[in-house]
């Protein structure tokens, strides 16, 4: 079992984070173009790193960009977060789901167990293929494909479900193993 990190004393990471002021100028500004989070801080120890993920963060979830509306592009990060048990995404994008749905309780829901939530039968496909992606992706079969494309998933949609979850399962293992610990604001968020 994974040892649980204390956000005491502000430690936020199982590695060394660098203080604000050790870090160039761009960094600084990426720490607080992403809201001083602790997943961007416990990134810029390696520069490039942080840059990198950033980077895809910013360009598959961005809310005016992508194929996939937002919220089902959150729910898809959600479920995957979730099933991975990786508490510091599943509390961040249950936190970005509720914004984008409009409903912080439905977002809760899906966070626990989406099987607990009323979804349309396009969220529902969409959360049995993340989860399965994230589970046993050789499981996968065109049944699956068709049943995204039969709730109006063409396969350019389908691509980019099938990337949000495997990005999510890459961003999950990379903050589960170095430990980082959620920021305070997403719990008090919940109440």
């Amino acid at each position: 079992m994974a040892e649980v990190l204390s956000a005491e004393a502000h430690v936020i990471s199982r590695l060394d984070v660098p203080g604000h002021d050790t870090l160039s100028d761009d960094l600084r500004q990426l720490i607080e173009q992403h809201g001083g989070d602790n997943w961007i801080r416990a990134l810029s120890l390696n520069p490039d790193t942080a840059r990198r993920f950033a980077q895809y963060f910013e360009k598959l979830f961005s809310a005016t960009a992508g194929r996939l509306p937002i919220d089902e592009r959150e729910l898809i990060a959600v479920v995957v977060s979730r099933t991975n048990g990786c508490g510091l995404c599943a509390i961040h994008h249950a936190h970005a789901l509720g914004e984008a749905l409009h409903d912080r309780v439905q977002a809760r829901r899906i966070a626990l167990d989406y099987h607990l939530a009323e979804l349309s039968a396009r969220q529902l496909a969409l959360a049995e293929i993340a989860e399965t992606i994230t589970t046993s992706p050789r499981a996968i079969t065109e049944q699956d494909f068709e049943r995204l494309r039969g709730v109006g998933l063409d396969d350019a949609d389908i691509l980019e479900a099938v990337e949000t979850a495997s990005w999510f399962n890459h961003t999950n293992r990379i903050f589960i193993a170095t430990g980082v610990v959620p920021d305070e604001k997403y719990f008090s968020a919940l109440t």
